[in-house]
């Protein structure tokens, strides 16, 4: 059939949001920052809203990893509704997103969640949450989602950061920081 402009998966879309994130977190000189210190990038697209994100983080040689700043550039379509609530929503899901990744494990043991409250699953904090910078591009469709799409790259970015900091891959998460000690 006709291709469907909002509901299929849009390659150009993908690209701008991407072109457009590694404009504002100048990406291309990613190679100059300080020993220990890097960038990741990843993208998502979910509920027809297409996302990236860059994490800038820094690891120290004891693995405790210092999230520097994120940046999120969303394509939710041709208007952004209510532009400070979508800024606010992305920023609380990119913190959502790096809270998971930095703490918040659920084991469960014969059956049972171990972790009680927020005393076993710590959330992130204020002084650990980075700033983030959020930007939009509208395109040419209806809006679309917002609140889904923006969590998820955070994680991949953050772990790209790591690796290009340490040259060692993250492959479950939550983050363990013994794994990244000098």
């Amino acid at each position: 059939g006709k291709p469907d402009p909002l509901r299929d998966f849009n390659t150009g879309r993908m690209r701008d949001v991407l072109l457009r994130v590694a404009e504002v977190s100048d990406w291309k000189n990613r190679h100059n920052l300080p020993k220990g210190t890097a960038k990741g990038i990843a993208f998502y697209y979910s509920h027809l809203g297409y996302f990236a994100e860059v994490v800038q983080a820094t690891v120290s040689a004891s693995g405790a990893i210092k999230l520097d700043h994120v940046w999120a550039v969303g394509d939710i379509g041709s208007q952004i509704i209510n532009p400070l609530g979508a800024e606010h929503q992305v920023q609380g899901a990119a913190l959502d997103g790096v809270g998971a990744a930095l703490g918040q494990a659920v084991t469960i043991e014969r059956g049972r969640v171990i972790q009680a409250n927020f005393d076993s699953v710590p959330p992130l904090r204020i002084d650990q949450a980075p700033p983030v910078e959020v930007h939009f591009i509208t395109s040419n469709v209806p809006p679309t989602g917002l609140g889904e799409p923006a969590l998820p790259p955070v994680l991949p970015a953050l772990c790209n950061a790591i690796f290009a900091a340490t040259g060692k891959r993250i492959r479950s998460l939550p983050i363990d920081t013994q794994l990244l000690k000098a």
